[in-house]
């Protein structure tokens, strides 16, 4: 019995066949990766890095709150200091009554003053200040006595100088003072007023 002849065209066809398959497994493939598989291994590796983000969060959570709370302790000694300040400090310069207070306190204390000098006002961060420049004379005693009390008193100032001389005819001293008094505080800026204050 003879086997049948295959004829070359007939085999070729055969091939173009079995290539055209092999194309069309090769496209599915590539078409099931990109619609199906590639999106969900994107979605998973979102996941993952969700997950280790997650997972470093946490253990960082006790360093994050205890930074909150030595934050909002900070805040609080901060907002604590202004108010204090606050009520030393006026809205205007009022120098008049800084003055009638200093005369009383040089008064009881036996130091007579020469001069009282306001200054302009000038501008800082977070307050207004205004420079006094004083004359006055009298003893050794009196002049500490009269800067003890002054630092006492409830209006904010600060002594930036002072000169004490010698009176060869007299056994008082002469003395020159500046004084700067504060007002005019700014809310927007309460701790670089509450440092100023801290470093007068």
């Amino acid at each position: 019995m003879s086997s049948p002849v295959i004829d070359d065209e007939l085999l070729r066809f055969g091939r173009l066949l079995h290539y055209a398959g092999l194309a069309i497994v090769l496209v599915a493939g590539a078409v099931a990766y990109n619609w199906f598989y590639a999106p969900v291994e994107r979605v998973m590796l979102d996941a993952e890095m969700k997950i280790d983000a997650l997972a470093i969060s946490s253990r960082n959570a006790p360093v994050i709150r205890r930074e909150h709370e030595r934050l909002s302790s900070h805040l609080k000694e901060i907002e604590s200091r202004y108010a204090a300040l606050e009520a030393r400090v006026p809205l205007n310069a009022e120098a008049g009554s800084f003055l009638k207070h200093i005369s009383e306190i040089a008064h009881q204390e036996q130091l007579a003053i020469s001069n009282f000098q306001p200054a302009q006002s000038v501008q800082g961060n977070g307050y207004a200040a205004m420079e006094v420049m004083l004359d006055g004379k009298g003893s050794f005693k009196s002049i500490c006595a009269f800067f003890d009390r002054l630092s006492k008193l409830q209006r904010l100032s600060k002594v930036k100088d002072l000169t004490i001389s010698v009176d060869p005819q007299s056994d008082d001293y002469p003395m020159k003072a500046t004084i700067v008094i504060y007002f005019g505080l700014k809310g927007d800026d309460k701790a670089s007023a509450v440092a100023e204050v801290r470093r007068g």
